[in-house]
Formats: C-alpha cells, sequence, structure tokens
C-alpha cells in the first residue's frame, strides 16, 4: 500500500460513514427531541415512532463508529510501538516483517481512519442530541 491508497481508503471510509449518518440522522427522519424533558410518564413523548427507530438506529451507528475508532486507534498505537522498536522486532521476526516505512505507513492510516470516525460520530451524537428551541 501506498500513500495515495492509503488516503483515498481513508477518504472512502469517512465518506460513506458520514453519508450513512446523515441519512439516518436527518432531521426529516428523526424529527428534534421536545425542548424541555418530560419526566411524568403519563405525558407521553411527543416524536413519533418512526423518529425512535431512526433515533435508535443512529445511537447504535454512534457505538459502532466509537467502537471501530477504538480498535482502529489501538491498532496505529502498536504499529507506531513496532516503528520506534524497530531494532528489536527486526531481530526476532527478521525478513517476515515488513519494512519501517511500510510500518509507519500503516500507523497513520490506522490513526486516520480512527480520528474520522471520532469525528462522525460525535457529529452524529450532536445532531441526535438537537432538541427544539
Amino acid at each position: 500500500m501506498n500513500a495515495l491508497t492509503a488516503s483515498f481508503i481513508v477518504a472512502l471510509i469517512g465518506s460513506t460513514a458520514f453519508i450513512v449518518i446523515a441519512v439516518v440522522t436527518a432531521r426529516a427522519r428523526i424529527g428534534r427531541l421536545p425542548a424541555i424533558a418530560v419526566r411524568d410518564s403519563s405525558n407521553p413523548s411527543h416524536v413519533p415512532e418512526s423518529a425512535k427507530t431512526f433515533r435508535v438506529l443512529g445511537w447504535m451507528l454512534v457505538l459502532l463508529f466509537y467502537l471501530t475508532a477504538t480498535f482502529c486507534l489501538l491498532q496505529g498505537l502498536n504499529d507506531l510501538r513496532i516503528f520506534f522498536h524497530w531494532e528489536q522486532w527486526e531481530a526476532y521476526f527478521g525478513s517476515r516483517l515488513s519494512d519501517r516505512a511500510e510500518i509507519a505507513l500503516y500507523s497513520r492510516f490506522w490513526i486516520a481512519i480512527g480520528i474520522a470516525l471520532i469525528i462522525i460520530g460525535y457529529w452524529a451524537q450532536r445532531r441526535l442530541r438537537r432538541r427544539s428551541t
């Protein structure tokens, strides 16, 4: 993998996640929460059932994005560990290990995907929490 391919893959994953969450959390689909949270269970919420379904789907996607971002960041940090302790890893694994520049690229790749998913998850979270004024 080269830097251009890695950048393209990160952009593709980020744009796909952005489009999916934008469609799921569109104002027409999820509506807005009431301005004041109703604590009385006898007074039902004014959010329709279809909006509740899309809200649940949106929150599940936010959770999925955060979990995937955690995996990607941990993978990137692991690659950084290999990069900074290259001599030890090369002595142990020898020629079976990719070269140092490729490990650095993998590290940047995984960290970039993780950061993109965190930003998109946070944006989706803000859209799901918006209230009427």
